[in-house]
Parts: structure tokens; C-alpha cells; sequence
């Protein structure tokens, strides 16, 4: 598996870019989502390799961006990316391996809102891809998740995103999962599907379109003009 390098991240974003702009053009809502968060531990089952059994990722700050297009009111489908810089490790009968791995999720969301203007509650469901990178072997499978939460938005053009989610690789998708052990690499043919539960927070700008659409005003229409007096022969 060849290894996701920067310069295809970048291409990534860059290609999210030229979607928002030519939605922005047609004047259809897009918000740019900028997300900090922190993402939990989770152990998964392990064999291939004597000795050890399981395997676990750590514990670490995650950062995102994301692209969310609402094509109708309250429905809305994001692409986004995350990245998590952390420690794999394997853990058996002898001492644990470690190696750094980047962690990093490509995922198409659907998003669906309730609540009124200003404060919205979400949730959604997530697919793509979850990209795993260590200096001795790299590996990508097919990646799932959900989210819940909040979207609060004191104006027209900036918002504030708070929610948790948890991203999942599928297990038994394509190929084995690999673990770098320093100098080398762990070839593993089975094991259990990663869940990753963690909490985030962000930012969330309006940069194009006409955004949630407002309740009808309640004005009543000004009375029409009397007509004019039929002049007297």
C-alpha cells in the first residue's frame, strides 16, 4: 500500500475548495467547519504476530476540516478530513512495541438539523476512508462513523460546532492491517474493527449561499390606495 503523502492531503483540500466555490456560486449555503478535538484509546484484537494479541492506538488530539453543502433545509452533506498524530502499540506476552502512526479519516457525511436559527441540534452518518501511516508500513480501509451535536450560530456568518463522534475501520476490508514495530512491519490478516470515541469543537463559517432560511415575516401588507374620486360631470 503506497503511503498518503502531504502533497495528496493538500491536493485533497484543494479539490474541497473548488467544490464550495462553485456551490457559492450558485448561491447554495456552504459552511467551511474547522474542528479541534480529542479522540480516546480504543484495544482491538490482534494476531499474525507471535507473542502479542492485541493491539491498541492511543489516546491523542485530533484536528479536521470539513465542507458542508446544504442542499435543502436542515440537509446537509459534509467531506471531511481528520487527522490524528499518535502511538500504536502491541501488547502480549512481552514487553509492548510502539511505533508513531498518523491516523487520518476522508469521510462523506449526511447531515440532518432540528431547532430554530440560532441553536441546532445534528447528527449524521459517515463513510469513506480511514488511512493508517507509520515509518515501517501504511494501510487504508474502509472507514464509518456517526456524530451528534450542536450548532450554535449567534449570526448569519459565523457558527460554533460542539458534538461527539465516533470513526470506525471496518475489519476484513481489503488486504491486512498494518503495524510498523520499528524497523519493521507486522502483517496481520484478521483482527477486530477499531472504534475511535472522541469530542470536538470548532468553528464554522458561512462562506457562500443564502444560509438557513428565515420564517416568514409577519408583517401585514399596507392597505391599498383608495381609489381616486370619479370626476363630476
Amino acid at each position: 500500500m503506497n503511503k498518503v503523502t502531504l502533497n495528496d492531503r493538500w491536493a485533497l483540500i484543494m479539490a474541497l475548495a473548488g467544490w464550495a466555490f462553485t456551490a457559492n456560486a450558485q448561491d447554495q449555503p456552504v459552511r467551511l467547519n474547522l474542528y479541534g478535538g480529542y479522540t480516546f484509546a480504543d484495544k482491538f484484537n490482534f494476531s499474525g504476530y507471535v507473542g502479542y494479541n492485541q493491539a491498541k492506538i492511543d489516546e491523542a488530539g485530533h484536528f479536521g476540516v470539513g465542507l458542508e453543502f446544504e442542499f435543502r433545509p436542515r440537509t446537509a452533506l459534509e467531506i471531511y478530513y481528520q487527522q490524528q498524530n499518535t502511538t500504536g502499540r502491541l501488547l502480549g506476552a512481552f514487553n509492548d512495541v510502539s511505533t508513531d502512526v498518523n491516523v487520518s479519516y476522508v469521510m462523506l457525511g449526511g447531515m440532518q438539523y432540528a431547532g430554530n436559527d440560532r441553536i441546532k441540534g445534528f447528527g449524521g452518518l459517515l463513510v469513506g476512508a480511514a488511512i493508517f501511516n507509520s515509518d515501517a508500513a501504511n494501510s487504508t480501509k474502509l472507514g464509518i462513523g456517526g456524530r451528534l451535536g450542536l450548532l450554535i450560530t449567534p449570526n448569519d456568518r459565523i457558527g460554533i460546532r460542539l458534538g461527539a463522534q465516533v470513526l470506525s475501520a471496518v475489519q476484513g476490508v481489503g488486504g491486512g492491517f498494518y503495524f510498523g514495530t520499528g524497523g519493521a512491519g507486522a502483517g496481520v490478516s484478521t483482527y477486530s474493527s477499531l472504534y475511535q470515541f472522541g469530542f470536538f469543537g470548532g468553528i464554522a463559517l458561512n462562506i457562500g449561499g443564502s444560509g438557513s432560511p428565515r420564517p416568514a415575516s409577519t408583517v401585514a401588507p399596507p392597505p391599498p390606495s383608495a381609489p381616486l374620486p370619479t370626476p363630476m360631470p
